[in-house]
């Protein structure tokens, strides 16, 4: 087991340019680990229409506690584009506030339709982590494949929300 983490940490220092020197892991963090390194990926590699390129970039973390500890204390305050990112611990997706990105942990999986419709309208990308989740309305959805995370898209529901897929996005996503 302990080869597999120094394995997928490799992957994930090659692909996405983090380093896992000098950082501490415990074991139970690491698939936290990777979803936060991909959800910065998601909201640095995407493109928003226009009119979301300007204040803060927030991502929303709804349900997951390690992901958010992580996303804040590692990507928080770094550019997305010309923009600050702003990561968010949520109990309820706040009608207040533009959300770029809104990862929502199966723990919570029960409220994705309510924040589909509540979105609908907006162009939050909407991430989650269990199967059959793009069905309900998420555009992007961790998989683990073979101990591996992984995830698939929904590249028509981004365009219909004004999100342009990366290049790099679309590369690594399992078709």
């Amino acid at each position: 087991m302990h080869k597999l983490i120094i394995s997928v940490l490799t992957i994930v220092t090659v692909f996405f340019g983090v380093s896992a020197s000098g950082q501490k892991l415990q074991e139970d963090n690491t698939v936290a680990m990777i979803r936060a390194n991909y959800l910065y990926q998601f909201a640095n590699n995407n493109n928003w229409p226009t009119d979301l390129k300007k204040g803060k970039f927030n991502l929303g973390i709804l349900g997951n506690p390690d992901v958010y500890e992580i996303m804040s204390s590692k990507y928080g305050a770094k550019p997305i584009g010309s923009q600050t990112l702003d990561v968010l611990s949520l109990s309820e997706v706040p009608q207040q506030i533009t959300l770029h990105v809104l990862f929502i942990d199966k723990s919570r999986k029960a409220d994705l339709p309510k924040y589909v419709r509540e979105l609908k309208d907006k162009s939050t990308l909407i991430v989650t982590n269990w199967e059959g989740a793009l069905s309900q309305g998420a555009h992007i959805n961790f998989k683990n494949i073979d101990g591996s995370i992984r995830f698939e898209l929904n590249k028509q529901a981004m365009e219909d929300k004004k999100i342009t897929p990366g290049v790099k996005i679309l590369q690594w996503a399992i078709q």
